[in-house]
Formats: C-alpha cells, structure tokens, sequence
C-alpha cells in the first residue's frame, strides 16, 4: 500500500469452524490464495492452532458469544507468513487479531476474524524508543511526541522519559503515558516512584499520571503517604486531592498531624478538595491554632467543603489582621443573618478590606435570595449595622481609581443599593457615567425606587450622552410617572429614543401618548416599533380615535405603525380598513395588515388571508402562513398544507410553524415528506417542532408512535439543532430514543 493505513483481511467461519470466507487482501498478506482456504478447517489451514494455545479463543467466542483478541505483543500473529515488507525486527508478519461471534437469529452462526498487519507499527516502534535514548533533545522529543500523539503505539518506552532531563520530552511523556495508563503501566510508575524519589522531575511528572488516569491508584497512593520520605508524602497527599477519591479522607485527616509542614498543607488542600466533611472539627482547629500558612489553607479547605456549621469558629479570626480577609470570604459563603453584623463591624473600621466584605455580603445576599426568597432581609440587616463610616468605605471604592474587577464591582453596587442614607443616591447618580459601573449603579437607583426619580429627572439633561441613557433605563425601571413629561422631552432626541420610549412603556402613562405617535412615522424602523410597543403598553381609552384615522395616511411608516396598534387591540372598527390596507401599495403595510387580520374578527378575513398566502410577493405570502396559523377555522390546515410546496423557504418555514400551532393530525404526512425533502435545515427544525406540539396534544397513541417514528432517525442527525428538534419531538410523543 502507499498510505500508512495498516491494511486489514477478514475470514469467516461456521460453526465448526470451517472457513467459507477468505477475502482478497487476506489472500494477499498471507500468500494463501482464496480457493487454498475457502471450505477447510481451521485447524487444517492452521495446524498449531491448539499447540499455540489459540483455538480455545476461538472456541470460547464460539460458545459464550465473546469478542477475543490476540495482541501482537503476546500471540505475535495467528496465521504464519512474512512481511510484506523487509522487516529489520521480525521475521514473521506481526498481526492484531480480533475474533468475534456471528449470529443468526436465534444462535451463534459462525465467527469473523479480523486480521491486521502490524508489522510496520511495532518496527516504528522499536525505532522510536531507541531514539528516545538518543544524546541530542531534539531527536528525543520527536520520538515521545511521536508516540504520544498516536494511540496505537505502546506507550510503554514512555515509562523512562518521565525522568528525561528536558522538561519538553517529560511533557510529551506524560501526556502519552497518561491517555493511555494501563494498570501495569502505573505499577510501573509507582515502583519508579519510589525507587527514584529524590528524582522530582520524575516524581512530579509521575504523579501527573497518576492524578490523570482512571485506573485506581489508592493503595499504592495511601502506602506513599505513610511511608519515609517527606518528599513522596507530600506528593502522595498532592495526588489523593486530585484524583477525587472519597476513601483517602481518612488517611488525609491523619496527615494533618504530620511532622512535615509541607506535608500537612497539601493534606489539607486535598480535604478540601474531596469535600470532607469528616475533617470540618480538624481543619477548624488548624485554622484557629492561626499559623498564617497552614491556617489560611485550611480556611480555604473550609470554604470549598461548604458545611455551614463551622462558621461560628471563623468569627473571632476577623480579628486577625493576616487571616481577616480569608475568614470574611469564608462568612460570605457559610455564614448566617448573624454575620452580617460581624461583617459590617469590620466595614465600619478605617482600614477595612471593603472589596472583600462587599463581595461577602453580596453573596450571603444571594444565598439567602436563591434558598429562602429572603435575600431582602440580609439587605436590611446591612443598612442597619453599616456606619457612616462604612458607607463611606463603599463609596470611596466604587470611585477609586484603583479599579475592582467586575464581579467586586457588581458587588459594593448592590450593598451601597441598600444603603438608606442622605447623599447615597447622589453619590451613585454622580457615577452613572462610568462604563464599568453603569448596570451596577442603575440597579442601586432602581432599588431606592422613586425616590431617586428627582435626581435622575435632573441627568435626562446632563452633557454626557450615556448618563442620559442610564438615567431613561433607570426612570423606565423605576416606573414614576412623575418623569413621564422628561421622558417625552427626551424622544426628540433620536440617539435616546428607543431607550425612552421602552422607558415609557414601563411606566404606562397616558401623558406620553402625543410624543411617542410623533415617532410612528420615524425612518428608522427600530424607532417605529419601539414607539408602537409602546401606545399598545400605554391603553388610553381614546386610543381608537387616535389611530384609526392614522390607517390612511399618505406616510406608508405612518400606516405600518397605525396597522400595528389597531391590529394589536383588534379594533372592530379597523377591519375594513385593514382589510382594504392588505392591498396597499406598499409592501410592508401588506405585511402588518394581513398578520393583524385573524384579531379583528372579520368573515372577511380568511379568504383575504388564502388571497394573499397563493398570490402575493413571497414576505406577505410568509406574513399570510404566520396569520393563519391565529385563525381557528376548519379550512386553514388545508390551505397551509398546501404552502408547505411553496417556491420560498421561508413561507414554507411559516407554514410549517402555523400547522404546529393548529395541532392537526391531518397534518402529519404533509410535515413527514417536508421533512424528507426538505434542503434547508430551518423549514425542517419548523416541521419537526410542529410535530412535537401536534402530539403533545390530544391526538390518540397510535398517532403519537407514528410522530416518533418519523423523527427518531433524526435524532442523531448531522446538524445538532435538527438533532435536537427531533429529540425535543419525540420527548413529546411521550417516547425516549
């Protein structure tokens, strides 16, 4: 061959094991032609078989249904020949073999065996690990790099480059070693270990593998950790923490007493990172005993096996000036109500580490929120225990110019939101300019609620422009309708007028009606639709009277917008109109007529909608597919069954998402063979949800197993979103793949 596939023949055999199969390239590698083998025994073609101790392979396959196989380290090759080519290593073709039962219905018929050649793989790679002994770095790292990237070598010959002088060979060796750690391998290492211990680059990539590897190591780890060597103990206890074993716990806490320092503090990382709730009364003592170096480890173990029963211990070290920081971070995760006055005590001192205590309190905050729906009382708490003096250590961190990172940001944000106090709004209102805190500060002004509306009324006219946005997001959220008239001001503005008209909307008040249809003509469409958005929020009881006269302005934007709100409240007065509008000049007002015509009643309005689905441009035919898809009448399924041959994808898209919505079994076939013939991926996820909803619905079981029939073949579908259309489906039909 002239690529390196390695090249594979197969045979097969009956029960008896006599061959009826012998294919091309067998006959090719072995130089025993088809015809020689086709209707002999195994045994005949292959004499030794039994004194090899081979047949009973085949035998056991044969009787208890098993796949063997014979690795070309140990049985070499099951059918005697050369190389194909010269080989400086063997004499006879290496060969992989695999022997695996073939059934009929009811018993086991026969075998097939694979054979392959790997003859050229082994004298690979016996050249490769002679070049890792080579005396130059770059010959050596080619060879492990070599190895370790393909997993059909041995890694083996990897073993002795995990104590290679170049740390690039050791990488390389260990990424190899470690994809493909077999339990002799890590025995292997493991006597390597401690025979070399004084070795570290050997010890530290050893215990790579080990830590990366799936075979258990346990034992051999925990002998390690109570042996002689300081060195290997602290690897050991380094080890157990990243292989995640629950059984080392034990060992671990008895560790702490260790003579070693180093040893102690890796046994604590390590209960922390296995969680070990056993050794809570251990590590706190540790902490306690306030040796910087151990008792900050063991604050942090603390922490990550997250056992809120421990924090009554952890008060009393906000004393320590070295282990007060840990110790606040340790409250904010496991304290209760009561270490909020702890934590703000610590805030109210002039050197206070407010960065930490604000993060602190954020999270006991969120804990409370997310476990009780109480995080309003930890905000209480903190607005009665902070000072003037923490107040001020807040605000003097959200204005450093020694930057927080976002998370520390979002954090003294939300305390400071809670702050009740004289100036606080001010400061933060001062704030509303700053691009790192702007979401962060709008959140602290919304909580004060209105009475912060003043102080952001007065920024709509403030000189930078995003302290003007934030102060309409914030007035919006807020939804005092004492900025109802600022905010209308501020639509003449077009860079804010989205921003203030989504603001309106929230606040709901009828004072912003004359300036937001000022807006419905606007060029931008994004403007319109914001302005339109919100007249439906805002609901005057004239509103009718306004818009109806709109449907025939000369402006076709002004129509578009007229169309939406009238459609949006299904005016009974508008449908002539929008009936009439279905057929206006312009092609968007089309659009926004024929989808409002299913809310405004009309008999009128199922033959405009099928007019228009068969006759009209392709995005009013789609507009048409999306408005049926709202109008409950017997002809609708028909006529949408039909648009699914549509020319354009995307009323095919429409009606197929139509159909879903009129939860009709009459459409099933149609939706099955879009499906199938279907090119674009979009139409197809549209069927398929489709189907889903139509039996989720009330449709009978047969109908539900005939839906997941059509779409369990494409739950393993090439395109994962058609993949997972069709799972979500065939969830529905009440059936799993």
């Amino acid at each position: 061959m002239t690529n390196n596939q390695p090249e594979v023949g197969v045979f097969t055999t009956d029960a008896d094991l006599i061959i009826q199969v012998w294919d091309a390239t067998l006959a090719r590698l072995t130089g025993i032609s088809e015809e020689s083998a086709s209707g002999q025994a195994l045994t005949a073609l292959l004499p030794d078989l039994e004194q090899r101790g081979l047949l009973k392979r085949f035998q056991r396959s044969l009787n208890e249904g098993v796949v063997e196989v014979l690795a070309p380290a140990f049985h070499h090759y099951l059918v005697p020949c050369a190389p194909v080519n010269p080989a400086k290593h063997f004499e006879k073709m290496q060969q992989r073999v695999t022997i695996a039962p073939l059934r009929d219905d009811h018993s086991i018929a026969g075998l097939l065996v694979t054979v392959e050649d790997v003859t050229d793989r082994l004298e690979s790679e016996r050249e490769l690990a002679t070049r890792l002994s080579a005396g130059d770095e770059v010959t050596r790292l080619d060879a492990a790099e070599t190895l370790s990237g393909d997993e059909a070598f041995d890694a083996t010959p990897l073993l002795g480059s995990l104590s290679d002088e170049s740390w690039r060979v050791r990488r390389a060796a260990v990424k190899g070693v470690s994809q493909r750690a077999a339990p002799e391998a890590i025995a292997a290492l493991l006597n390597s270990v401690v025979e070399n211990h004084h070795d570290p680059s050997l010890l530290n990539s050893a215990l790579q593998v080990l830590a990366s590897t799936n075979v258990d190591t346990l034992s051999p780890l925990l002998e390690l950790l109570n042996g002689p060597h300081p060195d290997l103990r602290m690897q050991a206890a380094l080890a157990l923490g990243e292989q995640r074993n629950a059984r080392a716990v034990r060992a671990l806490i008895a560790a702490l007493q260790d003579e070693d320092t180093n040893v102690r503090y890796h046994a604590i990382e390590a209960l922390g990172k296995l969680k070990a709730v056993d050794a809570i009364d251990a590590l706190a003592d540790i902490a306690e005993a306030r040796d910087f170096f151990l008792s900050f480890a063991a604050l942090e173990s603390l922490a990550k096996i997250g056992d809120t029963r421990v924090a009554p211990r952890i008060v009393p070290l906000l004393e320590d000036d070295l282990l007060r920081e840990p110790a606040v971070t340790l409250l904010g995760e496991l304290g209760d109500e009561s270490a909020v006055a702890h934590l703000a005590a610590v805030l109210n001192t002039p050197t206070a580490p407010t960065n930490r205590i604000a993060g602190a309190l954020a999270n006991l905050h969120d804990r409370f929120e997310k476990q009780y729906g109480e995080g309003a009382y930890i905000a209480e708490l903190a607005n009665r225990e902070i000072s003037p003096t923490g107040v001020q250590n807040l605000l003097d961190a959200l204005e450093t110019d020694a930057t927080p990172d976002k998370q520390e940001l979002r954090s003294i944000a939300l305390v400071v939101g809670w702050l009740k106090r004289p100036g606080v709004d001010r400061a933060l209102t001062r704030l509303m300019g700053r691009d790192d805190l702007r979401d962060e500060i709008i959140e602290a002004l919304v909580r004060h609620g209105s009475a912060t509306s003043d102080l952001l009324i007065a920024q709509l006219t403030a000189e930078d422009l995003e302290v003007r946005r934030s102060a309409v997001l914030a007035l919006g959220r807020i939804a005092d309708s004492r900025a109802t008239v600022a905010l209308v001001n501020t639509l003449r503005e077009e860079s804010l007028a989205i921003d203030a008209a989504n603001a309106l909307a929230q606040i709901g008040d009828s004072q912003a009606v004359d300036g937001l249809l000022t807006l419905i003509g606007n060029k931008d469409a994004s403007i319109r639709q914001a302005a339109v958005s919100a007249l439906n929020a805002v609901i005057p009881a004239s509103m009718s009277k306004r818009i109806i006269p709109l449907l025939h302005d000369p402006d076709p934007n002004v129509r578009e917008s007229a169309v939406k709100i009238a459609g949006y409240f299904g005016y009974p007065e508008s449908a002539g109109a929008l009936l009439e509008l279905s057929r206006d000049a312009d092609e968007r007002v089309r659009c926004a007529a024929i989808e409002h015509l299913p809310y405004v009643e009309d008999e009128r309005a199922l033959d405009t909608l099928v007019h228009a689905l068969k006759q009209e441009v392709p995005n009013v035919r789609a507009a048409a597919a999306r408005a049926l898809g709202n109008m409950d009448h017997p002809d609708v399924v028909r006529e949408l069954i039909e648009a699914l041959a549509d020319d354009n994808g995307w009323v095919r898209y429409f009606s197929a998402r139509a159909l879903g919505r009129r939860r009709s079994k009459d459409s099933v076939d149609a939706l099955e063979s879009l499906i199938q013939n279907e090119k674009f991926n979009h139409v197809r996820i549209a069927a398929l949800d489709s189907l889903g909803q139509i039996a989720e619905s009330s449709v009978g079981i047969e109908d539900r197993e005939r839906i997941a029939g059509i779409v369990r073949g494409l739950v393993r579908d090439d395109d994962p979103d058609v993949a997972r259309a069709a799972e979500s489906a065939l969830a529905k039909s009440g059936q799993r793949e």
